[in-house]
C-alpha cells in the first residue's frame, strides 16, 4: 500500500527522532543478526526500502544492496543514497526480480502498512521466492500491544523551522490509522493545512509464527528490540528467519 506522499518531506527527521540512532540500529542487524547466524551473508535485498538510511550505513559495511518500494518519490529520495540501477519500483506483495538473494530485510515495521492478513501471507511467499536456501529473512513489527498504546497517547508534535506536523493514531474496526497533520507556513506568512491518513495493521505474534514455520521458513529468534526478551506488552519485535532447505 502507498503512503507517505505528503509526509515524506518529513519523513526521516522523524523516524530519527521516535528510534534509536541509526548506527545502533544497523549495529543491531549486523552483529545480532547476520554475524550471529551467517557471517558470510553480503547480498541482500531490502524491501519497502524507503529512502534508503539503512541501506547506505550497510554499503559502506561492502553489503551489496539492491532496494524495493512501492513509492516512486521514497525512490527518488533514495537515489542520493544509491546508484539508481539498485531501485526498484515494485509492490513487495507481488514481485518477480528474476533473482535471488542472501539475504532479505524488512525494516521499521513496513510490513505493517500491508493491511490484510492475505497481504502478509503474499510477502512471506515473495521473499521466499527471492531467497537462496539457508538465506536469511530478517523483518520487525509493532506489535497489536503496541498499536494500541498509541491509540491511547496524546498527539504528538514535531517542530519544522516554520512547519509544524501532528501525528495521531485512532483505531477504526480492525484498522489503524494514523492522522497526519502538517501546517506549513505559505508566502503570506500564513498557515496552510495538508492532512493525510496512513494505514497499518498488526498480528498477534504466534499467528505470524505459525504462518512462517508452516510454510518456509525455520525462526531462528525473535526479539524485542528494546528490552530483548519477548512477552505479550513487547512493542517492536524483530523476526529471524532462515528459508528451510527442503
Amino acid at each position: 500500500m502507498k503512503t507517505y506522499d505528503i509526509f515524506l518531506e518529513y519523513y526521516d527527521r522523524i523516524v530519527r527522532s521516535t528510534n534509536n540512532p541509526l548506527e545502533d540500529e544497523v549495529e543491531f542487524l549486523v552483529e545480532d543478526c547476520i554475524k550471529k547466524y551467517k557471517p558470510e551473508l553480503k547480498i541482500l535485498l531490502e524491501v519497502a526500502c524507503g529512502t534508503w538510511e539503512v541501506a547506505r550505513e550497510l554499503i559502506n559495511k561492502k553489503y551489496r544492496v539492491t532496494g524495493l518500494d512501492i513509492n516512486e518519490k521514497m525512490l527518488k529520495k533514495a537515489e542520493k543514497n544509491l546508484d539508481k540501477k539498485k531501485l526498484v519500483l515494485a509492490d513487495m506483495t507481488n514481485f518477480d526480480l528474476w533473482k535471488t538473494f542472501d539475504w532479505v530485510l524488512c525494516n521499521y515495521n513496513s510490513i505493517c502498512h500491508l493491511l490484510k492478513w492475505d497481504d502478509w501471507q503474499n510477502f512471506f511467499k515473495m521473499t521466499n521466492n527471492h531467497l537462496e536456501l539457508g538465506g536469511l529473512f530478517v523483518f520487525d513489527i509493532n506489535t497489536v500491544h503496541e498499536f494500541e498504546n498509541i491509540t491511547r497517547d496524546f498527539a504528538q508534535f514535531y517542530n519544522f523551522e516554520d512547519d509544524t506536523v501532528c501525528l495521531e493514531m485512532i483505531k477504526e474496526e480492525w484498522i489503524f490509522k494514523w492522522l497526519v497533520k502538517i501546517f506549513k507556513k505559505n508566502n503570506d506568512l500564513k498557515y496552510d493545512l495538508i492532512e493525510e491518513v496512513v494505514k497499518e495493521n498488526s498480528f498477534p505474534i504466534n499467528k505470524i509464527k505459525k504462518e512462517l514455520k508452516e510454510k518456509w521458513f525455520k525462526i531462528l529468534e525473535m526479539v524485542d528490540y528494546h528490552y530483548w526478551e519477548v512477552t505479550a506488552k513487547s512493542e517492536r519485535v524483530y523476526f529471524i528467519c532462515k528459508k528451510n532447505q527442503d
